[in-house]
Parts: C-alpha cells; structure tokens; sequence
C-alpha cells in the first residue's frame, strides 16, 4: 500500500513540480498587481528625545515629511499617528545646534527618506527673575467716593522660564476693577507677564499667579485730573525729538488744602542708555504723601536725535 502511494507520488514528479512553481508563481503575480509596492509619505510633527534637565528646545514649528516605502495596503491601513520623526538631544548642551531628524515607522514599511533631514535647534536654560507687581486700577469707584490705599500681598512676583522668554517680560501686571465700590473690599487679582509690546507671554510661568489685594475707599475727598510730565536724560550731543506718556493725565484725590496746589505729577527721571536712539518703559509716578491715584505706573517713549552739529 504504501509502495503504491510512492509510485503514485513519483510519477509525473517534474510536472507535478513544475505546477506547483506556477501556481506559486501566478500568485506572486496576482498579489502584486492587487497590492503592490508603492512610495507614499505621511506629514507629522517634530519631537524630542533625552532633552538635557534644566532646558527648553526652542525650534520653529516645523512639520517632517516621512517618505516610505510598502505595500499599498499599509498605506491604507496606517495613519500619520503611527509615524513619528524626533531627533535625540543627548549630550547637547546650552546653545544653538544642528541636530539630525530620525523617524520611526509600523514594521513592513522601507523609510525612503526624511525631509528636512536636519533641523536647528536652541536649547535654553529655565531661569527665575524677580520682577515688581504693578496693579492698574480700573473703573470708578462710587459716588464721592475715592481710593485712597490699595494693598497688596507681596510687592514682588517670579518669573519662571526659558531665559529667552523670561528676559523678554518687561512688566507683571494685574488689574484692580472698581465696579462703583463705595466700601473697602478685598480681592485676588490674576498677574500677567507682558512683554515691551504689551503682549501677554503664555510661556513664562508667574508665581503667584494671584494676588491678594486690599482696597480702601474714603468718601468725600477732593478730585482732580492733572497732566503727567516726566524728565529725561541724554547723552551729550542729543536731544529729545518726541516723547510719549500714556496715559497723559491722571486723577489725584486728597484733601482740598492738598489737591488744589498740585497742577502736575511728575515720574521718575529716565536716563536714556548711550547709544539708544529710541526707548519704551514703563516708569513709576512720584506721588506727594496724602494724595492717591488709581495706578502709579506710566508708560513713557521717548525718542532722540542728534543735535545740529554733531
């Protein structure tokens, strides 16, 4: 019996072989032209590996091109999420560098290329600066009502970010809304780092970021607007061209024998850096004892130009 299997095996053996490779052979056909290899290309964004501790990556918002290879099913069946194109920060240290962009990929698939395949990169150290706390008062208190005091929590806050970022905030400011308050009353006000535009930064990290504030309001004092004018110094050979306060004027409030002699409120003096031609900052008023304003700080610009002759 199992001699007659054999025989039964053997015979024909070539053709019966020689069938199988075509068979095996008109598959291979068929599976390529139903899935063949194709080149296509999935768009996703950079990361980071092994970010050195102590510092942010400063890049350009960038998207990578990962340019494969595979069966048009794979293409199919996988999405942009299941790519990924990093470039591996170990050893970096502070500065900026060119850093070479590597991909990962779902298993079948033939990586083509990487485009960009190289990217420049900063890293920069997270820093602490201490900063003032500015309140600006808003709104109006009540009938014949004035705010004679306001206090808060802590004259400092901290900045807290990349150096890059942290030295770009120019003020921490908070805003103290009056609302026709007639009483004292209490409040946490959320502080804000603005930068020299005044531009509110949402990657710097401010601590606190409330402040508790006491606001003191007194009936019956005398009002008055009066303009704001401030001095600046120059070096030698320029001179003032223009110079801007915002706001221009403000309300005092005090006692009439006090109010009635102010007809000004100067700020602090500027000095102007030599070599600067043009400047933005925000300066501190100069307020006589027993007389109160909503806000205490001003933004000045100031621009120079050269005297004749020089």
């Amino acid at each position: 019996m199992i001699s007659q299997i054999g025989n039964l095996f053997r015979r024909n053996l070539i053709e019966k072989v020689a069938s199988i490779l075509i068979a095996i052979l008109l598959w291979i056909v068929v599976m390529d032209d139903q899935n063949p290899v194709i080149e296509g290309s999935y768009t996703v964004p950079l990361s980071f590996t092994e970010v050195p501790e102590g510092y942010k990556v400063l890049h350009g918002d960038q998207s990578i091109k990962v340019n494969l290879r595979g069966p048009r099913s794979y293409f199919v069946n996988y999405e942009s999420k299941d790519c990924r194109a990093y470039s591996n920060l170990n050893g970096l240290e502070e500065g900026n560098h060119e850093v070479r962009i590597e991909a990962k990929f779902p298993q079948g698939f033939e990586l083509v290329s990487v485009s960009p395949s190289q990217t420049q990169i900063k890293l920069d150290p997270y820093i602490e600066r201490q900063m003032p706390a500015d309140l600006i008062v808003t709104g109006a208190a009540g009938a014949n009502a004035t705010v004679t005091k306001v206090t808060q929590s802590s004259d400092t806050v901290t900045i807290i970010g990349s150096r890059t970022a942290a030295e770009s905030v120019t003020r921490v400011i908070g805003y103290v809304g009056l609302s026709g308050n007639k009483e004292d009353f209490s409040l946490q006000v959320p502080m804000t780092a603005i930068n020299e535009d005044g531009r509110a930064l949402q990657d710097v990290r401010v601590v606190p970021s409330f402040m508790n504030v006491d606001v003191k309001i007194t009936l019956g004092l005398m009002k008055k607007v009066v303009p704001i004018e401030t001095d600046v110094v120059v070096s030698e050979g320029y001179e003032v061209e223009k110079i801007s306060i915002d706001p221009e004027q403000i309300e005092i409030a005090g006692q009439e024998s006090l109010v009635g002699t102010i007809d000004k409120i100067k700020t602090q003096p500027i000095t102007v850096p030599l070599g600067d031609k043009s400047v933005k900052r925000a300066v501190n008023l100069i307020i006589p004892e027993g007389v109160t304003v909503k806000s205490n700080v001003v933004n000045v610009s100031i621009e120079l130009k050269q005297k004749a002759g020089n």
